[in-house]
């Protein structure tokens, strides 16, 4: 729906009278957006080329000095393999922007935090957190460090340290944005303070403080639970099951695992997938995940999301491993499945242990 709407957008401009511009040129341009939108999931080189077939008309008939033409730029630059050579491209955008709104300007913040975004969302997360930074210090600048803006840069700055598991470096930005956040009451920012209490929930479960992780994860599903289907609120659901289960206190975390069995409506077929795992402890377990070695179990998942009546269904010649395998599977959580609104069993399920 997104790119459609990019596609609309671009094809509403053209109908505007632009700088001796031909008709070819248009009809040129219209074709290789066109293919460049249809073809960007489904065959990247032949998108790369349309998009920057795309670009160069675009310079040709919007001008260097053209917010549309920083777009197209960005669009081409998001596509090619080069690091060296998208960066190239992504400050020609900047430089356009600059021109378009004014080095330095309070104009400036947004696009910067719309290029960093496609930069997440293409995964150069390096690249990203170097445009928001550039966009976090002229929002300082322009609405002080304690501004919504401010903190939403800091939530997308921290998102982007956890990814590359940069995990101290993430803390003190998104303690900032949580702060921040909670001077307000608007929805964009109570949405904002619950998706940042999500991200330091996964801050405090990776440093093993299962306790603030707890308080800060259930802060966050005061508000997210309003928005029951939302991905956002299953993850966090998943994660306060880590935690209870971390915390010795499992039986809390049933309440969070019928939540998700309840929204999710899984069908009848397939094993389902766990919630929350454990690697077995042992050190005879040694090597890497292979697809060819494992070993696998059997069991049953109850209405509750535990699993009884383990059993192995690979040959192991140690009792003493079997148990660890057993031991194991027996922590997993799961969601189960529901039938007409009530949590049932589900029987014939199966994991493989990986080594």
């Amino acid at each position: 729906m997104r790119l459609w709407r990019l596609l609309i957008f671009f094809l509403l401009l053209l109908s505007v009278t632009v700088q001796a511009q031909s008709t070819l040129e248009l009809q040129e341009f219209n074709a290789a957006y066109l293919q460049y939108g249809n073809n960007l999931h489904s065959n990247p080189g032949l998108a790369r080329e349309s998009a920057r077939r795309a670009f160069g008309l675009g310079k040709q008939i919007f001008g260097d000095e053209n917010e549309r033409t920083a777009m197209l730029a960005i669009n081409y630059a998001n596509l090619l393999q080069d690091e060296a050579q998208s960066q190239d491209l992504f400050d020609e955008a900047v430089t356009i922007y600059q021109a378009v709104f004014g080095f330095g300007s309070e104009a400036m913040i947004d696009p910067l935090m719309r290029l960093a975004r496609s930069l997440t969302d293409t995964n150069k997360y390096s690249l990203a957190n170097v445009y928001y930074r550039r966009a976090l210090g002229l929002s300082k600048d322009h609405f002080g460090v304690d501004a919504s803006k401010s903190g939403a840069i800091q939530l997308e700055l921290g998102s982007i340290a956890l990814t590359q598991n940069n995990v101290e470096s993430a803390f003190p930005l998104l303690r900032s944005a949580f702060e921040t956040f909670s001077q307000y009451d608007d929805a964009g920012s109570v949405s904002n303070r619950a998706r940042t209490g999500l991200l330091l929930g996964d801050y405090y479960l990776r440093t093993e403080n299962y306790e603030e992780a707890l308080s800060i994860l259930l802060l966050a599903l005061e508000t997210l639970s309003t928005y029951p289907h939302a991905d956002v609120t299953q993850r966090n659901r998943i994660a306060l099951i880590e935690v209870y289960e971390k915390l010795g206190r499992s039986e809390e975390a049933t309440a969070h695992c019928l939540a998700i069995g309840a929204i999710r409506r899984i069908g009848n077929e397939g094993s389902l997938r766990p919630l929350y795992t454990v690697i077995p402890d042992s050190e005879q377990i040694i090597g890497t995940p292979t697809e060819q070695y494992g070993v696998r179990v059997g069991y049953t998942i109850d209405a509750n999301g535990y699993v009884v009546n383990p059993i192995l269904m690979s040959t192991i010649d140690s009792d003493v491993l079997s148990q660890v395998f057993l031991s194991a599977i027996q922590q997993f959580r799961f969601a189960p499945r529901f039938e007409n609104g009530d949590p049932v069993a589900s029987l014939n399920q199966q994991y493989v242990f990986r080594y």
